[in-house]
């Protein structure tokens, strides 16, 4: 079967992204594996101990909610069935209910092996339904039969690890105002016996949701705030999780994330963590409802499936065609500003822009300057910087002047860009939450730069994917999801001149190097969304490169951003290393 499940996979692979595509595909694959080879030893050794368990069932909590887990079931086999009851009873947590409603109408083997447990375990609420209602009304009446102050959604064939409603309770202590909260996940084999592709998540995500499920389990909601929410809808069967979750962020004050592995997925050929493309309708359905979620919230977008399934772009609808001023801080050579500006005229399918160069002395650029004055194509503006202050401070000073609604910085390197790269820019900086939106930059050797910032890598905050070949996804497809982070790189930068000038442009005593992260955290403080937008891609001239300075020290950004530096990045997670890019757990030991 599993050879099958492959072969496949393989197939669509193939049909989707071509041969080459495919050896891409499995390259990835294999580097990946590589990373997560000591998953399961990682796994094991973050497990509490069994003394550890022993304290956790005697443990007194101040508040001791009542936790319903609710389960739909339909022909479970065996196996899974029992498996997934006793990782429910044998919680470390006490006070819970097991809801289960069965919707294997023409089979009794279900019914008999539950009713062996309800002798042994008055926790277990146990109902055969008279028809098979579907995914969504057989989860209904599940959470129908439940009493919990708090619901935790199951699937039928998965596993809870022991400890897992005690990390729940555990963190309700610390804030009860919680409308519902997730955990990470992993997969396990179909007999158990391996756990793999640890899901890592970061804490809430509205961009990276908008993209993908990446919620999913362990999902557990407040009663109160799920009767407000509403019931599972069955137009969306299939994808009825993602659906509800995305009501449950549009409607929440407060949303928990609790970074440990508690729930395992149950990976075999039929199962949609085994095989992605068995379910295609529930794509379908999962695209359908994104567009809703985006329709409740009034943005105005279309949604399109990715080619990998369960994965979603959102093109936001340009509201107006507003004059862009793309600035170059930074222009070493005449050829090189010769390639960038080829390069732009022959991707241009946006009409309103300008360019703003910002040069030292005149004389020092008589050439570049004759190029100016020789180019009618785009209109270019010159702004000389003086000796005593830099180039992000001579623009900020100048910002308020300039007739352009949003301003565009670049390196001046660049020699290829994607189609419609300054139209998927807008579209994200157009949005009411939007601070700054950045694209991901390559090298010419199609190995990424720049983008998107994680905070303490590389010291202080460092490009995440950085290495990674043009044409990887990345961990969990994150390279080409849209999604927000705390902040994006200078090198490819959008942003409103209103909100660039309420933040108070670059900061003039912050370090150059993390100035364009300073403008990010400010504009998070003032409320609005740092966006990472992986469809505008870059790519870099091949030209000699200055040579690689020694990193100073940045004490004044690390002085006024020490709160924030002092604890994990939300956008992250806290068990993956900080040593490097390639999203690897943390050395347990």
């Amino acid at each position: 079967m599993k050879d099958v499940s492959y072969a496949k996979r393989g197939y669509h692979y193939v049909k989707n992204y071509g041969m080459a595509g495919l050896y891409l595909k499995v390259q990835e694959r294999l580097y990946r594996n590589n990373l997560e080879k000591d998953y399961q030893e990682w796994m094991y050794a973050m497990r509490p101990a069994e003394s550890e368990k022993a304290l956790q069932r005697e443990h007194k909590f101040a508040y001791t909610p009542l936790i319903s887990v609710v389960v739909p079931l339909y022909q479970t086999p065996e196996l899974y069935l029992r498996e997934m009851i006793e990782s429910v009873l044998h919680q470390t947590y006490a006070n819970l209910e097991l809801c289960l409603a069965d919707g294997s109408t023409e089979d009794e083997t279900v019914r008999t092996i539950v009713q062996s447990y309800l002798q042994q375990d008055s926790r277990i609420h146990y109902q055969k339904l008279t028809e098979n209602l579907g995914i969504s009304e057989n989860t209904n009446a599940a959470i129908a039969m439940a009493k919990g102050d708090y619901l935790a959604l199951l699937d039928h064939d998965d596993l809870l690890e022991e400890h897992a409603l005690f990390e729940v309770v555990k963190y309700l202590q610390e804030y009860p105002d919680t409308d519902f909260l997730y955990t990470d996940e992993d997969k396990v084999t179909f007999d158990s016996a391996h756990y793999f592709q640890p899901h890592f998540k970061p804490d809430f995500n509205r961009d990276l949701l908008r993209s993908n499920n990446y919620i999913c389990h362990l999902l557990v909601v407040k009663r109160t705030f799920l009767e407000t929410v509403g019931p599972y809808q069955k137009a969306f069967d299939g994808a009825q999780d993602y659906d509800f979750i995305l009501r449950c962020s549009e409607q929440a004050a407060q949303i928990g994330h609790i970074s440990k592995v508690l729930y395992h997925w149950r990976c075999y050929h039929l199962s949609t963590a085994g095989d992605p493309q068995s379910k295609t309708y529930a794509y379908e359905a999962g695209k359908r409802a994104v567009e809703a979620h985006l329709k409740r919230m009034g943005v105005e977008a279309s949604v399109e499936m990715m080619t990998n399934p369960g994965f979603y772009r959102v093109n936001y609808t340009l509201l107006s065609a507003p004059k862009i001023c793309i600035i170059l801080l930074d222009v070493p050579y005449l050829s090189v500003l010769r390639r960038f500006f080829k390069a732009i005229i022959r991707n241009r399918t946006y009409a309103n822009i300008e360019v703003l160069l910002l040069l030292d002395a005149p004389v020092k650029n008589k050439l570049i300057l004759n190029f100016v004055k020789e180019h009618r194509q785009i209109p270019i503006k010159v702004v000389y910087c003086t000796s005593a202050c830099n180039k992000f401070v001579t623009f900020s000073r100048l910002a308020d002047k300039l007739d352009s609604e949003y301003l565009v910085f670049l390196e001046s390197h660049i020699e290829k860009f994607s189609k419609g790269w300054l139209e998927r820019f807008l579209g994200n900086a157009q949005r009411e939450d939007a601070g700054a939106v950045g694209g991901r930059i390559y090298d010419y050797r199609h190995k990424l730069r720049y983008g998107a910032k994680i905070l303490g890598l590389d010291g202080l905050a460092g490009d995440a994917f950085a290495g990674l070949k043009l044409g990887y996804t990345g961990y969990f497809h994150k390279v080409i999801l849209q999604q927000n982070f705390h902040a994006v790189s200078a090198k490819a930068m959008m942003i409103k001149r209103e909100r660039f000038l309420e933040a108070g442009g670059f900061s003039e005593d912050v370090e150059d190097r993390m100035k364009d992260v300073d403008l990010c955290l400010k504009l998070e403080k003032l409320g609005y969304f740092n966006i990472y937008e992986p469809g505008v891609v870059l790519i870099e001239q091949k030209y000699q490169m200055r040579r690689k300075k020694a990193i100073r020290p940045a004490a004044i950004f690390e002085k006024k951003w020490k709160d924030l530096l002092q604890i994990p990045d939300r956008y992250y997670n806290s068990n993956l290393s900080l040593e490097d890019t390639a999203c690897r757990v943390k050395d347990c030991h």
